[in-house]
Protein backbone atom coordinates (compact mmCIF):
# COMPACT_ATOMS: atom_id res chain seq x y z
CA UNK A 1 0.00 0.00 0.00
CA UNK A 2 3.01 2.72 0.43
CA UNK A 3 4.23 2.29 -3.26
CA UNK A 4 2.23 5.01 -4.63
CA UNK A 5 2.75 5.76 -8.34
CA UNK A 6 2.13 9.34 -9.19
CA UNK A 7 0.24 9.52 -12.85
CA UNK A 8 2.11 12.36 -15.34
CA UNK A 9 -0.83 13.35 -16.87
CA UNK A 10 -2.35 14.15 -13.18
CA UNK A 11 0.79 15.98 -12.32
CA UNK A 12 0.62 18.12 -15.88
CA UNK A 13 -2.94 19.34 -14.46
CA UNK A 14 -1.83 20.15 -10.99
CA UNK A 15 0.94 22.36 -12.44
CA UNK A 16 -0.59 23.67 -15.46
CA UNK A 17 -3.99 24.52 -14.78
CA UNK A 18 -3.64 26.62 -11.51
CA UNK A 19 -1.38 29.58 -12.52
CA UNK A 20 -0.96 29.90 -8.46
CA UNK A 21 0.29 27.17 -7.39
CA UNK A 22 3.37 24.70 -8.92
CA UNK A 23 5.70 22.43 -7.69
CA UNK A 24 8.99 23.79 -7.16
CA UNK A 25 11.82 21.97 -8.85
CA UNK A 26 15.54 21.68 -8.18
CA UNK A 27 17.31 24.40 -8.93
CA UNK A 28 14.73 27.07 -8.80
CA UNK A 29 14.58 29.79 -7.36
CA UNK A 30 11.74 29.20 -4.63
CA UNK A 31 8.86 31.90 -4.13
CA UNK A 32 5.64 32.21 -2.59
CA UNK A 33 5.15 30.12 0.22
CA UNK A 34 6.63 26.86 0.43
CA UNK A 35 3.82 23.84 1.56
CA UNK A 36 4.31 19.94 1.57
CA UNK A 37 1.78 17.71 2.85
CA UNK A 38 2.26 14.55 4.62
CA UNK A 39 -0.72 12.01 5.68
CA UNK A 40 0.58 10.86 8.92
CA UNK A 41 -3.02 9.39 10.11
CA UNK A 42 -3.11 5.99 10.81
CA UNK A 43 -6.29 4.36 9.60
CA UNK A 44 -7.45 6.97 7.64
CA UNK A 45 -8.38 6.57 3.63
CA UNK A 46 -6.12 7.92 0.91
CA UNK A 47 -7.07 11.67 0.81
CA UNK A 48 -7.13 15.15 -1.36
CA UNK A 49 -5.22 18.09 -0.55
CA UNK A 50 -6.10 21.51 -0.96
CA UNK A 51 -4.46 24.99 -1.08
CA UNK A 52 -6.50 28.42 -0.89
CA UNK A 53 -10.00 25.80 -1.92
CA UNK A 54 -8.01 24.63 -4.97
CA UNK A 55 -6.67 20.92 -5.25
CA UNK A 56 -3.49 20.39 -5.47
CA UNK A 57 -2.52 16.72 -4.81
CA UNK A 58 -2.48 14.33 -7.56
CA UNK A 59 -4.04 11.11 -8.78
CA UNK A 60 -2.52 8.04 -7.28
CA UNK A 61 -2.83 4.17 -8.13
CA UNK A 62 -1.74 1.38 -5.88
CA UNK A 63 -3.45 -2.06 -5.29
CA UNK A 64 -5.54 -3.04 -1.85
CA UNK A 65 -7.49 -5.68 -1.40
CA UNK A 66 -11.25 -4.65 -1.21
CA UNK A 67 -13.74 -7.53 0.12
CA UNK A 68 -10.99 -10.02 0.44
CA UNK A 69 -10.71 -9.48 -3.40
CA UNK A 70 -7.00 -7.53 -4.47
CA UNK A 71 -7.41 -4.83 -6.99
CA UNK A 72 -6.33 -1.77 -7.93
CA UNK A 73 -7.91 1.40 -7.46
CA UNK A 74 -6.97 5.30 -8.55
CA UNK A 75 -7.58 7.64 -5.51
CA UNK A 76 -5.30 10.51 -3.44
CA UNK A 77 -2.39 10.08 -1.68
CA UNK A 78 -2.04 6.80 1.17
CA UNK A 79 -1.45 6.54 4.70
CA UNK A 80 2.77 7.84 5.19
CA UNK A 81 2.64 9.62 1.46
CA UNK A 82 4.14 13.27 0.57
CA UNK A 83 3.22 15.51 -1.64
CA UNK A 84 4.97 16.74 -3.04
CA UNK A 85 7.42 13.68 -3.58
CA UNK A 86 10.35 16.48 -3.86
CA UNK A 87 10.54 19.70 -3.18
CA UNK A 88 7.63 21.97 -2.08
CA UNK A 89 4.23 23.34 -3.77
CA UNK A 90 4.57 26.93 -4.12
CA UNK A 91 1.54 29.21 -3.26
CA UNK A 92 0.77 32.54 -2.78
CA UNK A 93 1.39 34.27 0.98
CA UNK A 94 -0.45 35.60 3.26
CA UNK A 95 -3.70 33.83 5.18
CA UNK A 96 -3.42 30.22 3.46
CA UNK A 97 -5.98 27.27 4.10
CA UNK A 98 -4.88 24.10 3.89
CA UNK A 99 -7.25 21.13 3.78
CA UNK A 100 -7.36 17.54 3.58
CA UNK A 101 -10.70 15.64 2.68
CA UNK A 102 -11.10 11.97 1.98
CA UNK A 103 -10.56 11.03 -2.02
CA UNK A 104 -13.07 9.12 -4.16
CA UNK A 105 -12.10 6.07 -5.41
CA UNK A 106 -12.18 4.33 -8.58
CA UNK A 107 -13.47 1.93 -8.30
CA UNK A 108 -15.62 2.61 -5.40
CA UNK A 109 -14.38 0.70 -2.54
CA UNK A 110 -16.97 -1.78 -0.54
CA UNK A 111 -14.79 -2.33 2.46
CA UNK A 112 -15.83 -0.36 5.54
CA UNK A 113 -13.61 2.74 5.82
CA UNK A 114 -12.72 5.25 8.88
CA UNK A 115 -13.74 8.38 6.90
CA UNK A 116 -16.33 8.43 4.36
CA UNK A 117 -15.36 10.11 0.61
CA UNK A 118 -15.18 13.65 0.15
CA UNK A 119 -15.42 14.51 3.98
CA UNK A 120 -13.54 17.21 5.18
CA UNK A 121 -10.75 15.45 7.53
CA UNK A 122 -8.60 18.63 8.45
CA UNK A 123 -8.88 22.28 7.79
CA UNK A 124 -6.54 25.12 9.02
CA UNK A 125 -5.56 28.65 8.06
CA UNK A 126 -2.45 29.63 8.62
CA UNK A 127 -0.29 32.64 8.16
CA UNK A 128 3.06 32.25 5.80
CA UNK A 129 5.28 34.09 4.18
CA UNK A 130 6.92 34.41 1.07
CA UNK A 131 10.02 32.39 0.86
CA UNK A 132 9.51 30.24 4.46
CA UNK A 133 8.58 26.73 3.64
CA UNK A 134 5.92 25.04 5.94
CA UNK A 135 5.16 21.35 6.43
CA UNK A 136 1.28 20.30 6.81
CA UNK A 137 0.75 16.82 8.79
CA UNK A 138 -2.31 15.34 8.85
CA UNK A 139 -2.82 13.36 12.24
CA UNK A 140 -4.31 11.53 14.97
CA UNK A 141 -7.22 8.81 15.08
CA UNK A 142 -10.43 9.16 13.24
CA UNK A 143 -13.46 9.69 15.46
CA UNK A 144 -11.19 9.88 18.25
CA UNK A 145 -12.40 12.42 21.42
CA UNK A 146 -8.40 12.31 22.83
CA UNK A 147 -6.40 13.11 19.66
CA UNK A 148 -8.94 13.23 16.88
CA UNK A 149 -8.06 13.67 13.78
CA UNK A 150 -6.54 17.45 12.66
CA UNK A 151 -4.22 19.24 10.81
CA UNK A 152 -0.69 20.65 12.20
CA UNK A 153 1.21 22.69 10.17
CA UNK A 154 4.77 23.62 11.37
CA UNK A 155 7.37 25.87 9.97
CA UNK A 156 10.27 24.54 8.39
CA UNK A 157 13.53 26.36 9.30
CA UNK A 158 16.47 24.67 8.33
CA UNK A 159 19.78 25.16 10.07
CA UNK A 160 22.77 27.10 7.90
CA UNK A 161 24.92 23.86 6.40
CA UNK A 162 27.58 22.71 8.47
CA UNK A 163 30.83 20.85 7.12
CA UNK A 164 30.22 16.78 7.62
CA UNK A 165 26.83 17.00 8.55
CA UNK A 166 23.15 16.31 7.46
CA UNK A 167 20.32 17.48 9.60
CA UNK A 168 17.49 15.78 11.21
CA UNK A 169 14.08 15.85 13.04
CA UNK A 170 11.51 13.62 14.42
CA UNK A 171 7.41 13.80 14.15
CA UNK A 172 6.36 12.01 16.78
CA UNK A 173 2.83 10.82 14.85
CA UNK A 174 1.77 7.69 16.81
CA UNK A 175 -1.01 9.00 18.02
CA UNK A 176 -1.45 6.40 21.36
CA UNK A 177 1.72 6.46 21.82
CA UNK A 178 3.96 7.42 24.77
CA UNK A 179 7.09 9.75 25.21
CA UNK A 180 9.69 8.40 22.91
CA UNK A 181 13.50 8.78 22.64
CA UNK A 182 14.81 8.57 19.04
CA UNK A 183 18.33 6.73 18.94
CA UNK A 184 20.63 6.03 15.79
CA UNK A 185 23.43 3.53 15.32
CA UNK A 186 25.59 4.56 12.59
CA UNK A 187 29.34 3.87 11.73
CA UNK A 188 31.18 6.58 9.78
CA UNK A 189 34.07 5.41 6.99
CA UNK A 190 37.19 4.11 8.80
CA UNK A 191 35.64 4.58 12.23
CA UNK A 192 33.41 2.44 14.89
CA UNK A 193 30.06 1.78 14.71
CA UNK A 194 28.08 4.65 17.53
CA UNK A 195 24.85 4.32 19.00
CA UNK A 196 23.27 7.85 20.48
CA UNK A 197 20.33 9.50 21.20
CA UNK A 198 19.92 11.77 18.58
CA UNK A 199 16.74 13.58 20.19
CA UNK A 200 14.90 13.34 23.39
CA UNK A 201 11.81 13.30 25.70
CA UNK A 202 9.61 13.67 22.51
CA UNK A 203 5.13 14.03 22.91
CA UNK A 204 2.71 12.80 20.55
CA UNK A 205 2.13 15.19 17.28
CA UNK A 206 5.15 17.59 17.86
CA UNK A 207 7.53 17.92 15.21
CA UNK A 208 11.20 18.98 16.22
CA UNK A 209 13.19 21.70 15.71
CA UNK A 210 16.09 20.05 12.68
CA UNK A 211 19.47 18.65 14.87
CA UNK A 212 22.61 18.13 13.00
CA UNK A 213 24.39 14.50 12.71
CA UNK A 214 27.59 13.17 11.64
CA UNK A 215 28.19 11.78 8.16
CA UNK A 216 30.60 11.04 5.43
CA UNK A 217 32.01 14.01 4.07
CA UNK A 218 31.64 12.94 0.60
CA UNK A 219 29.37 10.19 0.67
CA UNK A 220 26.01 8.69 2.80
CA UNK A 221 26.25 7.43 6.00
CA UNK A 222 23.65 4.39 6.70
CA UNK A 223 21.72 5.64 9.94
CA UNK A 224 19.60 2.94 11.77
CA UNK A 225 17.14 4.81 13.48
CA UNK A 226 14.92 3.06 16.40
CA UNK A 227 11.80 4.35 18.73
CA UNK A 228 12.15 4.04 22.64
CA UNK A 229 9.99 4.54 25.74
CA UNK A 230 11.56 7.96 26.48
CA UNK A 231 14.56 7.68 29.56
CA UNK A 232 14.71 3.71 29.24
CA UNK A 233 16.50 1.39 26.79
CA UNK A 234 13.03 -0.15 25.95
CA UNK A 235 12.08 0.08 22.20
CA UNK A 236 9.31 1.20 20.63
CA UNK A 237 8.03 -0.35 17.18
CA UNK A 238 9.96 -1.55 14.39
CA UNK A 239 13.95 -0.67 13.54
CA UNK A 240 13.93 0.53 10.06
CA UNK A 241 16.01 -0.22 7.28
CA UNK A 242 19.06 2.04 6.75
CA UNK A 243 18.31 5.58 5.74
CA UNK A 244 21.33 6.93 3.98
CA UNK A 245 21.65 10.39 4.89
CA UNK A 246 23.58 12.87 2.25
CA UNK A 247 25.64 15.94 4.00
CA UNK A 248 24.26 19.24 3.80
CA UNK A 249 20.85 17.69 3.33
CA UNK A 250 17.64 17.62 5.67
CA UNK A 251 15.28 14.81 6.91
CA UNK A 252 12.18 14.10 8.62
CA UNK A 253 11.94 10.88 10.85
CA UNK A 254 8.42 10.22 11.43
CA UNK A 255 7.07 7.77 14.26
CA UNK A 256 4.42 5.82 12.72
CA UNK A 257 1.37 3.59 13.63
CA UNK A 258 -0.32 2.43 16.05
CA UNK A 259 1.02 1.86 19.93
CA UNK A 260 -1.95 -0.63 20.42
CA UNK A 261 -5.31 -1.37 18.51
CA UNK A 262 -8.12 1.08 18.20
CA UNK A 263 -11.69 0.55 18.14
CA UNK A 264 -12.90 3.02 15.61
CA UNK A 265 -15.81 4.63 17.63
CA UNK A 266 -19.36 4.30 15.67
CA UNK A 267 -17.99 1.43 13.21
CA UNK A 268 -17.26 -1.94 13.92
CA UNK A 269 -13.28 -1.77 12.65
CA UNK A 270 -10.68 -2.42 14.51
CA UNK A 271 -7.59 -0.26 13.44
CA UNK A 272 -4.77 -2.79 14.74
CA UNK A 273 -1.24 -2.36 15.61
CA UNK A 274 0.16 -5.48 14.79
CA UNK A 275 1.64 -6.12 11.24
CA UNK A 276 -1.20 -7.34 8.85
CA UNK A 277 -1.02 -11.28 9.12
CA UNK A 278 -0.17 -13.12 5.62
CA UNK A 279 -0.87 -16.81 6.49
CA UNK A 280 -3.34 -18.37 6.10
CA UNK A 281 -4.95 -17.41 3.25
CA UNK A 282 -8.32 -18.90 4.32
CA UNK A 283 -8.47 -16.79 7.22
CA UNK A 284 -10.57 -13.49 6.48
CA UNK A 285 -8.15 -10.82 8.54
CA UNK A 286 -5.61 -12.13 5.84
CA UNK A 287 -6.65 -10.40 3.45
CA UNK A 288 -9.02 -7.74 5.55
CA UNK A 289 -8.07 -3.94 4.22
CA UNK A 290 -4.61 -2.26 4.41
CA UNK A 291 -6.13 0.08 5.95
CA UNK A 292 -6.94 -1.82 9.68
CA UNK A 293 -3.02 -3.02 10.11
CA UNK A 294 -0.56 -0.02 11.61
CA UNK A 295 2.06 -1.66 13.24
CA UNK A 296 4.32 1.15 14.67
CA UNK A 297 7.77 1.69 13.16
CA UNK A 298 9.94 4.47 11.29
CA UNK A 299 9.44 6.05 8.12
CA UNK A 300 11.10 8.99 7.08
CA UNK A 301 11.56 11.89 3.75
CA UNK A 302 13.73 14.49 2.54
CA UNK A 303 12.95 18.35 2.46
CA UNK A 304 15.65 19.29 0.91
Amino acid sequence: MNKTIYMACSLLLVMAGCTKTKITQQGEMATGAQIKLIHAAPGVPAVDGFVNDKKVSATTIYPVTDQEIVTSITTGFSYLSVFPGLNYLSVSPGSTVIKFTAATSDPVLKSPQTVAPQTVIGEVTQATKDGSAYSAFLMGLPGGSANGLKVKVVEDKFPAPIANKAFVRFAHMVPNGEVLDLNATYTLAGGTATTQTVIPNTSYGTVTDFVPVDVNPTSTTNYKFQMALSGTATTFGTITADIPLAPGRYYTIIGRGLAADYAVPGTSILLRASARPKLPTTDPVTRAPEIYFNAPGITYYTNK
